[in-house]
């Protein structure tokens, strides 16, 4: 479907929130990758965010797969500093700005006000810092992953990079951003209480990465990688040659060397050992397993 002739696919990043995909994006970097500089310090694409991190309009724009692609056009030429919008592109830009401005990005209101704005301007005003190799480029922003079928459909020969983190760490975390903003998107229902978060969080991550891996399969391993964020940190070498690999780049030793020295433990890896794990739903746990991570370890 991608219109621009000349332009290749991107690399694009994405994940359940707070899954390791800033760790992912920094290796690409260091590949060589132009990510854009209009980041936040997760190194999140601001574009990405402000085009597509909006549920209201998703809820209704996911049947018309054309409004969708109008959005990444102009997120493609916007990266790239190609052509200007068209006008359906600047439309579509407008609505944007002006949901965020009034509704925020989350249920918390991130984004009101004048931040919208600043994030438009520099899309189609600020001169970026141009790539050296335009074959190089793409984004890391986790939503991406809720856009994949569409992204797929756009790009023709995308590279998906499926960042993945234990789903009883995720559960206890923080960042529960996805789960409010998606959750019932997805079919599932938002939590009542605190104490219920940490089980609707890992339903959303079951249900999120399920989603994706068979998309995935679709895809091939061509177009499609999942990157196991806990084998990264643990056993850098074997999950950065993955990734390499899929991006059909052959570094040398010492770069090799420099790459296996991004990723760093974080403190909350395994932060679910402290927690008794009785609260979740076995089913849930059962499908945890099935995707690849031990329960064996935790308090029950």
């Amino acid at each position: 479907m991608q219109k621009n002739g000349e332009l290749s696919s991107p690399v694009i990043i994405g994940g359940v929130g707070g899954s390791g995909t800033r760790v992912v994006a920094e290796i690409i970097s260091h590949l060589g990758f132009y990510i854009g500089d209009d980041l936040n310090p997760a190194k999140d694409n601001l574009w990405f965010l402000l085009l597509f991190k909006r549920p209201r309009w998703f809820r209704r724009a996911r049947r018309d797969k054309n409004k969708i692609f109008t959005g990444l056009s102009l997120l493609s030429k916007a990266i790239l500093h190609q052509s200007g919008p068209t006008w359906p592109e600047l439309r579509f830009l407008i609505r944007a700005v002006f949901e965020i401005a009034i509704f925020g990005h989350n249920l918390k209101g991130d984004g009101r006000g004048f931040w919208p704005f600043v994030r438009a301007w520099n899309m189609v005003a600020r001169q970026p810092k141009m790539p050296m190799n335009q074959s190089r480029w793409g984004w890391k922003e986790p939503n991406s992953h809720i856009y994949l079928e569409y992204l797929a459909a756009y790009f023709s020969n995308i590279k998906y990079i499926h960042t993945i983190r234990h789903g009883l760490d995720m559960a206890f975390s923080k960042n529960q951003q996805q789960l409010y903003n998606w959750g019932t998107i997805i079919g599932l229902e938002l939590p009542k209480s605190r104490s219920d978060v940490p089980s609707a969080s890992l339903k959303y991550w079951i249900r999120s990465n399920r989603r994706v891996m068979e998309i995935g399969q679709k895809l091939g391993d061509q177009k499609f990688l999942v990157v196991n964020f806990d084998r990264l940190c643990l056993t850098p070498k074997s999950e950065i040659q993955k990734i390499v690999s899929f991006l059909n780049i052959e570094p040398d030793a010492e770069e090799l060397e420099a790459l296996k020295r991004i990723p760093q433990k974080p403190k909350s890896l395994g932060r679910y050992r402290t927690h008794n794990i009785s609260q979740f739903d076995p089913a849930d746990l059962s499908a945890l397993e099935n995707l690849g991570f031990s329960t064996a370890a935790a308090d029950r």
